[in-house]
């Protein structure tokens, strides 16, 4: 339990959830079928009689942006920020003497239903997407009021239940390589979900009859798999955009050459946050993601430097995982700490 300076009162803001996210963050999932919701209370605990008024809370979920530009010596920093979703709770105190808070344990509960289509949250070098609760003390005239933060990790998916009936499309690029070799490459869904494993199919067929390289065996000269991952920050009329590379896997080995066409899947695993973001659209910061397969290929009667590069691009959208299955969660689960600390001063109410 964490309490201010003079040891007299500890204010906190407890999520009930038996899940944890990156930075050991509470955890909150929401699905098509539920969409998410935060439950939990804050506790306001005092061993003496303290001044002080009432109690609020307030919630929001934030895009922010912020980055640097160097104009000669000049430095300007933008900053962008789009409040998505935002409440406010208030706490009346009954007070047995006015203006004082006597000892004792002050519980109030409260419940935030999320938007069905609320983006995940996000964690990077510069840009944000976070949901915080923000409890404050009023100490009136003389006292700063007493703060306390609590950030939860949102998990949303857009992905339905396979119990729901819901049946993927799968994703298909196909095409004609060189005017030489049709291809098609597939996998189960344009969807992904943060931590899945996709599996990619690489399928090609025979050289066509006009390629003069009938009968000839595919070769696979090197092949690398790749995620990248686009950002774009918006600050009125400036702009910033970055990318990265959040998987690069080679995959030269394996390939097995064949007069009558070549198959493969490869099994890509995806990453978890932070490390990769959902794809998120919001004025300040907008992530999209690419999955793309590059490849060199030849017939068998060519040397490698008459290789040929391949170089298929899929679109995806990256979203947030179901959630894990569970055994309810026990009182002392729903008692777990949280983790951020108090402070003394301002509301945050940006």
């Amino acid at each position: 339990m964490l309490f201010n300076r003079d040891k007299k009162l500890s204010l906190q803001v407890y999520i009930l959830t038996p899940f944890r996210g990156p930075g050991n963050l509470p955890a909150i999932y929401g699905t098509p079928e539920e969409p998410p919701k935060i439950r939990g209370y804050v506790e306001l605990i005092t061993k003496e009689d303290v001044k002080a008024s009432d109690l609020d809370l307030y919630f929001r979920v934030k895009s922010h942006a912020r980055w640097a530009r160097h104009y000669g010596e000049s430095t300007v920093v933008y900053k962008s920020k789009e409040v998505l979703q935002k409440n406010f709770h208030q706490f009346p105190i009954k007070h047995e003497r006015p203006g004082i808070i006597s000892p004792g344990t002050i519980r109030f509960d409260f419940e935030e239903v999320l938007n069905k289509h609320t983006p995940s949250s996000i964690h990077g070098r510069r840009s944000w997407l976070s949901y915080r609760f923000a409890a404050t003390l009023h100490r009136g005239f003389f006292q700063r009021n007493m703060v306390f933060t609590q950030d939860v990790w949102v998990f949303n998916t857009c992905i339905p239940s396979p119990r729901s009936g819901y049946q993927p499309t799968p994703h298909v690029f196909g095409g004609v390589w060189e005017s030489q070799l049709p291809f098609t490459c597939s996998i189960p869904n344009e969807t992904i979900m943060l931590g899945e494993t996709v599996p990619l199919t690489i399928q090609f067929r025979p050289f066509v009859p006009s390629s003069g390289l009938v009968g000839q065996e595919l070769v696979v000269v090197d092949a690398v798999v790749k995620m990248k991952q686009y950002t774009r920050l918006w600050h009125k009329w400036n702009v910033k955009n970055e990318k990265k590379v959040v998987i690069e896997m080679p995959v030269s080995q394996g390939w097995t050459p064949g007069k009558d066409g070549m198959q493969r899947t490869i099994m890509v695993s995806v990453p978890f946050a932070p490390r990769l973001s959902c794809t998120t659209i919001t004025e300040p910061v907008r992530k999209t993601h690419c999955l793309k397969l590059i490849m060199r290929l030849k017939a068998a009667s060519m040397s490698d430097k008459h290789a040929k590069e391949l170089r298929i691009e899929m679109p995806v959208n990256i979203t947030g995982p179901r959630p894990p299955t569970v055994h309810p969660p026990t009182e002392e689960e729903e008692l777990l700490p949280s983790y951020s600390s108090v402070w003394e001063g301002g509301n945050d109410s940006d």
